[in-house]
């Protein structure tokens, strides 16, 4: 039997998480007699809370949001400053109630409670590849964190940044687009030097560089229609540099999952990338994972294989 520990960000689904939280736990306690719970009370403390749980011995640990909360109990599997797990055999689910969640959306996960915890009781475990990307912090310190779904350089870590200055209270399921628009009004296109399992090198001016573990960001937007979480690769998009008018035109491509079929895009399945900023470039390449924003380049993804045991 395991030992259960739910994670709740009340804040989650713009507030609205903690004010249905006893309806969800009710759900909860028809499928796990014994569990305990905590609330968050700010970011990143999710991170710092699985892993402790982890080290008391809890087993299985259940987050209550959307992606956010899921990347911060992600991050708490591994010990501070590796990529080793705190318990191979511990396993993570996710009960949905965040605003974007499109790393649920991708593993097909149930919106409604009673079927999204159905899922986690009676599953079994999928074991989920999970990306570390490194980078220098702000105090020059190299700092690594880990990401479930997709990081990116360029306009997508652009757009996150915008939109962090806004309460998370006021994000809707368009916030994204809209602030993809509001972004593309002064934004250009940066030139970078991508290298590719230490062994290829591409140099180019991109719009968009994505490093997809799954398949969809920004509330809704298929970047990498064919990643799939557990084949021990990124799918690496590089979207070439294009005028406003052409990105609000090949936007819809992102929402059909057509965006691979594109002249301007290049994708490449791959397990390391490493990306600086070109000698000409002159202007900072911000990054972003999982929608939290990172610092800027230069940046390390790499892919940890098969490393988290998923309950779907």
């Amino acid at each position: 039997m395991n030992k259960v520990h739910v994670i709740v960000n009340p804040f989650s689904a713009r507030g609205k998480t903690g004010k249905r939280w006893n309806a969800i736990k009710d759900v909860i306690n028809h499928y796990f007699k014994e569990f305990k719970y905590i609330f968050t009370e700010k970011p990143r403390q999710a991170t710092e809370i699985a892993r402790d749980l982890l080290k008391q011995g809890f087993d299985l640990l259940i987050g209550v949001g959307g992606d956010g909360t899921l990347n911060e109990i992600t991050n708490g599997y591994f010990h501070k400053n590796t990529h080793q797990t705190i318990n191979e055999e511990a396993s993570l689910g996710i009960i949905p109630s965040g605003t974007g969640s499109d790393f649920i959306r991708f593993m097909r996960i149930p919106r409604e409670f009673n079927q999204s915890v159905a899922l986690i009781k009676n599953s079994g475990m999928r074991k989920i590849d999970v990306g570390k990307i490194t980078y220098k912090s702000s105090e020059a310190e190299e700092t690594s964190r880990y990401f479930i779904n997709i990081a990116s350089f360029g306009l997508g870590a652009e757009v996150v940044r915008n939109l962090s200055v806004i309460p998370a209270s006021k994000h809707g399921p368009l916030s994204y687009y809209m602030g993809m628009l509001s972004t593309i009004r002064t934004y250009k296109s940066k030139r970078v030097k991508v290298v590719v399992d230490d062994s290829e090198e591409i140099s180019d001016r991109f719009l968009i560089g994505a490093v997809a573990n799954g398949r969809i960001f920004g509330g809704g937007m298929m970047i990498a229609p064919e990643a799939e979480a557990d084949d021990g690769y990124f799918n690496l998009v590089l979207v070439e540099d294009m005028k406003k008018f052409e990105i609000i035109k090949n936007s819809r491509l992102l929402y059909t999952g057509k965006i691979s079929k594109h002249p301007k895009v290049l994708v490449k399945k791959v397990r390391n990338i490493k990306v600086y900023p070109a000698e000409e470039e002159t202007e900072v390449v911000n990054i972003e994972y999982d929608g939290e924003v990172g610092e800027a380049i230069p940046v390390e993804f790499q892919i940890i294989e098969r490393r988290v045991n998923f309950r779907i």
